[in-house]
């Protein structure tokens, strides 16, 4: 009731209109809210209750914030043709700029609870105004996964080891204050939610938040319950310890990283359309189900997939269990397309009909990433692409599809919200389809959402989750927004800034990174692995090892290429993981 009187009170306060079919939105000075404040499902999503709290708090401030000419408080920036660039010009710095910001965000003005901790530790989501943490699930496993994503990527590309010891500081207290006991029947793995505010990761009270979220089944799964994992997760956040592991030399990331890996491969069922191999929500104590499907198998492939290649622990089993999930994502969602199960804070499906764009389009990526796996991915990745637009880059209250060009995308059906974390996802998947294709369309559709994606980025590095849900969440306005943009600049190098040195992607874990005028050294984990930089140095020569590599019109062979006009460096080396680049 009180938050359909929110929503209500916020309604009559908005002015202006948002167009509903039309390429272009025009929105009048409004206060951004209204009917997204309450999911067409019974009871709220999670993103959904915060915003509430958050949006009678700013009553005042947000009603100027949003002026005929702005988006999420930027001035929206049109090109010649009229579609949308990014606030942060010159264009060519706005993709770096937003990752620092956000970095720099999370590393000096996170606040600080009144637990002793950090935010990001045990709290999901802030408002966006006063910084006050919010009454919802904290979603650890999956939120440190995406940040260890984010922080490997980017420490390559800057050279800023704060943002290792951050994300160390996130995965080390998972360890410490979130795994599951040693003698249940899923041990030693981690909690993918727990209460607000607490110190140790249990799952959260469904007692609590299903009457939060207005549901009177209990348990509803909204912070998936006492003692409950996601199996999902395991992977998800097993192979961001097995990165760190790669990336740190610890040990005990490793041990975390198998310790996922066992419990997945154990097990592991062969599934059907109404059950996924590993169900989505279960006692780990006992292994009681409580939820069966998730679509999202491409984190523990992606876990089994690396600990195979580095014959690390039960390879017969991880590849027995990873084969049993590539059958059935190939036989059931790539078919059905019942993308469904993934977020921790909704309730309980009996059948997977709450679809979402995560696991459609982090599918999408494995198959362009591993095409030797699907001899038809040339066909499924369009077809996972258009399945995404026809259903989350649609026109919701308040909200159209496309915004000056640029396709804005929905997180799940019973949150239609458009959100800056998923378009940038979307964004990041066209990138890479234009670099495996070269088909330009999906290039300029990569860059309108990439561009507005950076509007959800204030200037003081507070990344909101939209323009009308403007939460903090670390989810998705850090470890899920990062990773994209970096996933976009390895793909298109020529929207990395053109006056700076940066290694913008490599196959492998870069351990160790040294950034000069005219040299940049750097350590891979593999010997074997094929890095891309963009420089403002012309390269002299490039040393594996010691040993100067050929210049070469490709890279079927070791060696390296170089494209003058955009300064694009290009190399592949196998017989060294210690790299140096030298100028004149």
């Amino acid at each position: 009731m009180f938050a359909r009187k929110a929503a209500g009170i916020l309604s009559d306060l908005n002015e202006g209109r948002v167009g509903s079919g039309g390429a272009i939105i025009r929105v009048g000075p409004r206060l951004q809210g209204g009917w997204d404040f309450i999911s067409q499902e019974v009871g709220m999503s999670g993103k959904l209750l915060p915003r509430v709290f958050t949006a009678l708090a700013v009553l005042i401030g947000a009603a100027s914030a949003i002026s005929q000419d702005a988006l999420n408080r930027h001035r929206v920036v049109l090109d010649a043709s009229g579609k949308l660039g990014s606030w942060v010009q010159p264009q060519s710095r706005a993709y770096d700029r937003v990752m620092r910001l956000a970095w720099d965000f999370l590393l000096r003005r996170a606040p600080v609870e009144s637990n002793g901790l950090k935010a990001y530790l045990t709290y999901c989501c802030l408002n966006p105004e006063t910084l006050e943490a919010k009454d919802w699930p904290h979603n650890p496993a999956g939120l440190y996964g995406m940040f260890a994503d984010s922080a490997a990527a980017y420490y390559a590309y800057s050279g800023d080891r704060e943002v290792v010891k951050l994300v160390q500081s996130m995965l080390d207290y998972q360890l410490a204050h979130g795994m599951t006991p040693a003698g249940w029947d899923w041990p030693n793995v981690p909690y993918a939610s727990s209460d607000a505010g607490a110190d140790d990761y249990r799952g959260a009270d469904e007692n609590h938040y299903c009457k939060l979220a207005r549901l009177s089944k209990i348990p509803c799964g909204t912070g998936d319950g006492r003692g409950v994992i996601e199996p999902d997760k395991l992977g998800e956040l097993g192979i961001g310890y097995l990165k760190f592991y790669e990336l740190t030399g610890e040990g005990r990331y490793l041990e975390a990283a198998l310790a996922s890996a066992n419990g997945l491969a154990r097990h592991v069922r062969a599934g059907d359309s109404d059950h996924s191999p590993w169900p989505f929500r279960a006692y780990a104590e006992d292994n009681k189900i409580l939820e069966e499907y998730s679509s999202n198998v491409i984190g523990p492939i992606r876990l089994f997939d690396e600990l195979i290649r580095l014959k690390l622990g039960d390879v017969y089993a991880f590849g027995r269990a990873r084969d049993m999930a590539w059958q059935w994502l190939m036989a059931y969602p790539m078919r059905n397309h019942r993308w469904a199960g993934y977020f921790e804070d909704v309730r309980i499906f009996e059948k997977p009909t709450n679809f979402n764009q995560y696991t459609a389009m982090e599918t999408a990526r494995y198959l362009m990433l591993h095409p030797q796996d699907d001899s038809k991915w040339q066909r499924d990745v369009p077809e996972l692409i258009s399945w995404v637009e026809k259903t989350f880059v649609v026109d919701v209250p308040r909200e159209a599809a496309v915004q000056w060009g640029a396709n804005a995308l929905s997180e799940q059906l019973i949150d239609m919200n458009k959100m800056g974390s998923h378009t940038s996802r979307y964004a990041s998947i066209n990138a890479l389809w234009y670099e495996k294709t070269g088909d330009r369309a999906a290039k300029e559709k990569a860059f309108r959402s990439f561009n507005w994606a950076t509007y959800m980025c204030r200037e003081d590095g507070r990344v909101l989750v939209g323009p009308v849900d403007q939460t903090i969440w670390f989810s998705d306005g850090y470890g899920d927004y990062i990773r994209h943009f970096m996933a976009g600049l390895g793909a298109v190098p020529e929207w990395a800034p053109p006056d700076e040195n940066h290694l913008l992607r490599s196959s492998s874990i870069v351990r160790e990174i040294s950034y000069g005028s005219q040299k940049i050294s750097f350590r891979t984990f593999d010997d074997d692995s094929t890095e891309v930089l963009r420089l403002n140095f012309k390269p002299h020569r490039i040393l594996a090892g010691g040993k100067s590599l050929a210049r070469r019109g490709d890279l079927s062979a070791p060696g390296w290429t170089f494209e003058p006009a955009s300064r694009v460096l290009r190399i592949r080396h196998a017989a060294s993981n210690q790299i140096e680049v030298i100028g004149r």
